[in-house]
């Protein structure tokens, strides 16, 4: 097949005119002729391969979409509704919550609450069992239905909610309950509670 193409593109080139023997300043523009044709010819070829083995490699290189960017149930149960809403809070949060281990027992969770209950930074305080934060969860996402299916209850935390009475308190408050027993997580927002 290169003898093919070599002989092809030979032929092509030999249609040129022939100049007048003896004259070789024809002789000479003809052959810078034939080689401009030739590098045109081959400037031609060589873009047409790109283009083709552009195509080929995109096509063969488009991946699949990346999967929804995984989060944590407390970022998916925190998340605000209002853009102008922070979270996480740094260093101040006017409203918290208290994620539970999975494995949380009832005494802890007891502890814990009576804990909160007699902290003077805690306002509203209120416990949000599994069925509960799933049903939130749903409303949270309702936007987002593949990722709502492949929650489910279970796999939900328990959690406190609360109000602080002086959110600038938030890192000392967050310090003292983070590491507690049956604690997975303590998390502050900069948006009230009633804006979710």
């Amino acid at each position: 097949m290169e003898q093919n193409l070599r002989g092809l593109f030979e032929r092509a080139l030999d249609d040129e005119p022939v100049p007048p023997p003896g004259d070789p300043a024809l002789m000479a523009m003809a052959q810078g002729r034939r080689i401009r044709r030739r590098r045109g010819l081959l400037a031609t070829g060589a873009a047409a391969a790109a283009v083709v083995a552009a195509v080929v490699t995109v096509n063969v290189s488009v991946a699949p979409a990346a999967p929804p960017p995984r989060i944590s149930a407390a970022q998916a149960m925190m998340a605000p509704a209002d853009p102008r809403c922070t979270w996480p809070a740094q260093d101040r949060a006017s409203t918290v919550s208290i994620f539970l281990a999975q494995e949380v027992t009832a005494s802890q969770r007891s502890d814990l609450r009576a804990a909160l209950q007699a902290d003077p930074l805690v306002r509203d305080l209120r416990f949000e069992g599994r069925e509960e934060a799933f049903a939130r969860f749903k409303q949270l996402w309702a936007d987002s239905p593949d990722f709502v299916a492949s929650v489910s209850a279970d796999s939900l935390p328990e959690s406190f909610r609360m109000t602080l009475a002086e959110p600038s308190g938030y890192p000392a408050f967050a310090a003292k309950f983070r590491d507690r027993a049956g604690v997975a997580d303590v998390e502050g927002s900069a948006c009230p509670e009633a804006g979710r």
